[in-house]
């Protein structure tokens, strides 16, 4: 039975690491996302465009 607790364990702990890895994906996702969208925000301003940024 203790095998079985620790193979457990182990999954709990690789999934825990895919989370991790997932949410740090997901943050460079974001940021970029904000960069396109502060790069297209710029580009309207220099049209002469009136913006609302989305982003706070």
């Amino acid at each position: 039975m203790s095998s079985d607790a620790e193979t457990i364990y182990e999954r709990v702990a690789k999934l825990e690491d895919e989370i991790a890895l997932l949410r740090s994906e997901l943050d460079i996702i974001k940021s970029a996302f904000r960069n396109k969208l502060a790069r297209h925000e710029i580009s309207m301003i220099k049209e002469g465009k009136d913006i609302n940024s989305i982003i706070d």
